[in-house]
């Protein structure tokens, strides 16, 4: 994988299949809670930190598998004063679920959750490190999604093993989840958002945050952000992408960048 610089955030887009790479070696940085449309899945491989997820907080330590579902709010931080490293990978949830179809034999137009939030179990931790070498050194096509899919698929299975399927949610809080995301580059008013989802401000205010983590504002960042990241990824400028997905300037856009992806746009965009 050539020489690492531990300084510098890694970032890889595979032109074979629909997922981004992303590592990190003795890293102090941080991140506040955010969301993003793909489901990703990780390993921490030095340092403890503090992973908030839906609400629930925990320590988590080397050998450790993170699983994140599209659009769950999270957060993940190396303890105070230390630094950590990990490897993350984010996929395309249409091919999980066109990949759940096919184990479950069963059609699906939707991805039924991972319920479990994380694990210590050495053959997933071993699954996910292969898989990623793999993508970073770019194997063979056939090789990769050999590896993909047996890693998910056992996700799959075990998630169904345990009998239950994530809970669906207030309608009209996810109502609201979905409108923020339609209009994300818009300047919403919290009227607009509570009258789509059937309740008061007041309501939607504490509701939406008991539910996802994060205000309704910090989810509309969360978004813009997102699609800022595709639009660096495709060679775009980062004042032009800033003003694009919704915000006033490349500052704004720096701002909350660095918070959602621990990294600045630039050194994002450097990576592709």
């Amino acid at each position: 994988m050539g020489i690492i610089n531990k300084d510098k955030p890694f970032f890889m887009k595979s032109e074979l299949l629909p997922v981004e790479a992303r590592r990190a070696i003795d890293s102090t940085a941080c991140y506040e809670k955010h969301s993003h449309e793909e489901f990703s899945i990780g390993i921490i491989e030095n340092g403890n930190s503090e992973f908030y997820h839906c609400g629930n907080r925990e320590m988590i330590s080397p050998g450790s598998v993170v699983i994140i579902n599209a659009n769950e709010v999270h957060s993940c931080n190396p303890t105070a004063g230390s630094t950590w490293s990990y490897k993350m990978l984010y996929l395309d949830t249409q091919w999980l679920i066109a990949l759940q179809q096919e184990v479950l034999g069963v059609e699906f137009d939707r991805w039924i959750p991972i319920t479990q939030s994380h694990t210590r179990c050495p053959k997933t931790y071993s699954q996910f490190h292969t898989l990623f070498d793999l993508i970073v050194d770019r194997h063979e096509v056939l090789r990769q999604e050999e590896a993909m899919i047996e890693l998910f698929s056992d996700l799959i299975l075990s998630n169904q093993s345990g009998g239950v399927i994530g809970k669906a949610g207030h309608k009209g809080l996810l109502r609201a989840q979905d409108f923020i995301r339609e209009h994300y580059t818009s300047q919403l008013k919290l009227t607009d958002i509570a009258q789509v989802a059937g309740m008061s401000r007041y309501y939607l205010i504490h509701s939406f945050r008991k539910q996802f983590g994060i205000t309704p504002h910090a989810y509309q960042l969360t978004q813009r952000v997102n699609e800022a990241k595709l639009l660096l990824r495709s060679g775009m400028d980062i004042t032009t992408a800033a003003l694009k997905v919704g915000f006033c300037d490349q500052s704004h856009l720096h701002r909350n960048f660095k918070k959602v992806v621990a990294a600045t746009p630039k050194q994002y965009k450097d990576c592709f």
